[in-house]
């Protein structure tokens, strides 16, 4: 099973449970559900939807612009222009701190 279908999986548990009116102990139990994989999931999944967003960035070539930088265009309608030379590193730390 890959993360996509252990995320499904345990997503479709955890409502179950929600829906099914018994103590998450009890629902365990019933099901033979590990308690602390259930708790295990039950945080992750909680803390990944709430921790993970997508930003689109936009790379246009702008006439404007001077060879020697980058502009980058954020959905939330930062414009950043940044020196050409960055590392990887350094330009991910840039887009980090602006969103």
């Amino acid at each position: 099973m890959n993360q996509a279908q252990k995320r499904a999986h345990w997503t479709a548990v955890i409502e179950q449970q929600k829906q099914s009116q018994l103590s998450i102990k009890q629902f365990c139990q019933a099901n033979g559900i590990n308690y602390q994989t259930f708790f295990y999931w039950s945080k992750r999944l909680l803390s990944t939807d709430t921790t993970q967003t997508l930003q689109p960035i936009v790379f246009n070539e702008q006439p404007h612009s001077s060879p020697e930088s980058v502009v980058l265009f954020f959905a939330n309608g930062i414009r950043a222009e940044l020196p050409a030379a960055l590392n990887a590193t350094q330009i991910k730390l840039w887009v980090d701190a602006l969103q």
